[in-house]
């Protein structure tokens, strides 16, 4: 008899996912924010994954995925991001993560998914390819643009000052800004397959603190930390006005005392051409991979921008 039972994750059910996360990760998990990620109805699904629970009812292990629509060739089609994967450290090594995959993955075969697609870390990457017969069709490449000011991370750990003054100065100078307006993935050319980035999944994205601003006129979606101005996406334009888009985003880098501007894209796409241009690829590569049910699409026409992973 197997020790173990599946049960597919809900709003009643969520909060069990604490201790898995505290034991996993060792932090809290920020429910209200989880359960944000997974109200995906307006894309077709919410709560898509499984917890398995041992013989005493504790809660053991989790894989989910989060509901998407993909755009290829003037149609949307329903799809997932591979999402948060944890289990307990007194479950590990049961084959629990393989086992939830595989009852996630044949939930969304049975509910008209086309493919789930994700960017997992590179010690967890070989699971998904061995384990879950994933196809590894891409690497993403980060690229930083340096800025000159004087970093807050080193005034941080100078003065010993407190985190949330930096959050506070950044916030107050991001919302100086004009407010953007939802546009198409940048990697929308070229018969590209992408995730749609309707208004709606701008809406949807505001589980995490990202802002939608505009610069001369260009519609820049951006999120921060201690190092880095992360660009999740720039909306599609000419070269002359991406040059003054990048020049005003270093100034609001310099405000914000951040050193450097960081975007990832897909390979052979739009935003990588010109950050190749005017910025440095980090060492590090990305793997993107997934898993395709239907053969619709075809996984090496997907192409993303850091906007699309789960964590922006």
């Amino acid at each position: 008899m197997n020790e173990y039972r599946f049960e597919r994750v809900s709003e009643r059910n969520v909060t069990d996912l604490l201790l898995i996360y505290k034991d996993a990760f060792n932090k809290e998990l920020n429910i209200l924010e989880f359960k944000q990620k997974q109200n995906t109805k307006e894309f077709g699904d919410k709560y898509v994954g499984f917890i398995a629970y041992d013989q005493n009812n504790t809660p053991a292990a989790f894989y989910g995925v989060y509901t998407c629509q993909i755009e290829y060739q003037g149609k949307l089609f329903l799809a997932a991001q591979s999402g948060d994967t944890m289990t307990h450290s007194e479950h590990t090594g049961k084959g629990l993560f393989t086992q939830l995959a595989l009852k996630t993955y044949n939930y969304c075969q049975e509910n008209g998914f086309h493919l789930v697609f994700g960017f997992p870390n590179e010690n967890s990457f070989p699971g998904f390819i061995k384990r879950l017969g994933w196809t590894h069709f891409d690497d993403i490449t980060p690229y930083l643009i340096r800025v000159k000011c004087i970093p807050w991370i080193r005034l941080k750990n100078t003065f010993r000052l407190p985190q949330s003054i930096h959050n506070r100065w950044c916030r107050f100078q991001l919302k100086k800004l004009a407010k953007g307006k939802s546009f198409k993935s940048s990697c929308l050319l070229q018969e590209n397959a992408v995730v749609n980035h309707s208004s709606t999944f701008f809406d949807y994205k505001t589980y995490s603190e990202n802002y939608l601003i505009q610069l001369n006129g260009v519609n820049v979606w951006v999120k921060f930390d201690d190092t880095f101005l992360f660009i999740g996406d720039i909306e599609n334009c000419n070269k002359a006005d991406f040059k003054k888009t990048i020049q005003a985003l270093k100034k609001l880098a310099f405000k914000m005392g951040l050193p450097h501007l960081r975007f990832h894209a897909s390979s052979n796409t739009w935003g990588e051409r010109l950050f190749k241009k005017y910025g440095v690829p980090m060492e590090v590569n990305y793997p993107v991979g997934g898993i395709n049910f239907t053969n619709t699409i075809p996984l090496e026409k997907l192409k993303f921008t850091g906007a699309d992973n789960d964590t922006f």
